[in-house]
C-alpha cells in the first residue's frame, strides 16, 4: 500500500489545550450555556445531540445547534471576533433543543469579541455573554473513531452500507491502526500548528473480500492520501485535504 502522506493542516489535538490557547483555530468546545430571553443564562439542553463548536485554522467553523449540524466563518483579531454563519442542516427540532438552537442561530450575528479563561464566552457588542463552551476534545491521540462517510473520489462524501465497518484508532504513541472495512491497517501519524496531520506511510493486510467492502476500503485508503487537515467537532471527526476538501468523518467509538 502507498504511503498516506500530507502536508497541511488539522489540528492542534494535542499541543495546548483549548482553555490556554489564544488563537481560537484549531479548538474545539462544548455547549455549556446560552443566553435566555432575559439575557440570563440557560443551561445547555441535554436531550439530543451535544451543542459543539469547533473553529479550523483556515477561517471556518463548525458545529451543532445540539438538533443541526452549523458551519460558516470567523474573523478574529486579538480578542474582537466576529461570524458569519453559512448553511446549515434542517431537521425538525423539538422541546428544550430548540429553544436552544434558536438562542445560537440568533446570536452567532451578533458575536463581537470572546473572552477565554476556563470556558469560552462568546459577546456580543455591548460585552454581553451570548453563548458560553466548555473545552471539548483537543487531541487525537488515545482516540478511537467509526467511519460515517468517505470521499468517493468524485467530489462526494458517501456513507454506503459497510462504511460502519471503517475505523481510526490513534495511539498516544503516534501509531494510527484500524480496519478498512475489509483488511487491518498500520501506520503512524503526526500533528502540528492548530490543526495539520501528517499520516506516515501505511501497511495493510491483503484478504480479498467481497463487494461492497473492497470498494470502501480502497476508497478510504486513497482518501487517506489526501489528508492534511483534521477537526475535532464533539464526537465528530472530519479529515480534509490542503484544499478543505472533506475525505473521511467518523464518529467518536467508547
Amino acid at each position: 500500500m502507498s504511503g498516506c502522506g500530507s502536508t497541511s493542516t488539522p489540528a492542534g489535538a494535542g499541543d495546548a489545550s483549548p482553555a490556554a490557547a489564544t488563537e481560537l483555530g484549531g479548538t474545539s468546545w462544548n455547549l455549556e450555556s446560552y443566553a435566555g430571553p432575559d439575557g440570563e443564562p440557560v443551561a445547555g439542553a441535554t436531550s439530543g445531540e451535544l451543542g459543539t463548536l469547533a473553529f479550523a485554522a483556515d477561517g471556518s467553523f463548525a458545529g451543532s445547534t445540539g438538533c443541526n449540524r452549523i458551519m460558516g466563518t470567523y474573523t478574529q483579531d486579538g480578542q474582537a471576533l466576529t461570524m458569519a454563519s453559512g448553511p446549515m442542516t434542517l431537521k425538525a427540532c423539538q422541546g428544550p433543543v430548540a429553544a436552544q438552537e434558536a438562542a445560537i442561530v440568533a446570536a452567532l450575528p451578533l458575536v463581537a469579541s470572546f473572552t477565554l479563561e476556563t470556558t469560552l464566552v462568546l459577546k456580543d457588542a455591548d460585552g454581553n455573554a451570548l453563548l458560553t463552551y466548555a473545552p471539548g476534545m483537543s487531541s487525537l491521540a488515545g482516540t478511537s473513531w467509526q467511519a460515517t462517510g468517505i470521499n468517493n473520489g468524485k467530489e462526494a462524501v458517501v456513507g454506503m452500507g459497510g462504511t460502519e465497518q471503517v475505523t481510526a484508532v490513534f495511539g498516544a504513541d503516534g501509531t494510527l491502526s484500524g480496519s478498512g472495512g475489509c483488511n487491518t491497517y498500520s501506520g503512524t501519524f503526526t500533528t502540528s500548528g492548530a490543526d495539520q496531520i501528517t499520516i506516515g506511510t501505511l501497511a495493510a493486510t491483503e484478504m480479498a473480500c467481497p463487494e461492497p467492502a473492497m470498494e470502501i476500503e480502497q476508497m478510504y485508503f486513497a482518501a487517506l492520501g489526501n489528508v492534511a487537515v483534521y477537526q475535532i467537532d464533539g464526537t465528530t471527526l472530519t479529515l480534509r485535504d490542503a484544499d478543505g476538501a472533506t475525505q473521511a468523518m467518523f464518529t467518536l467509538l467508547p
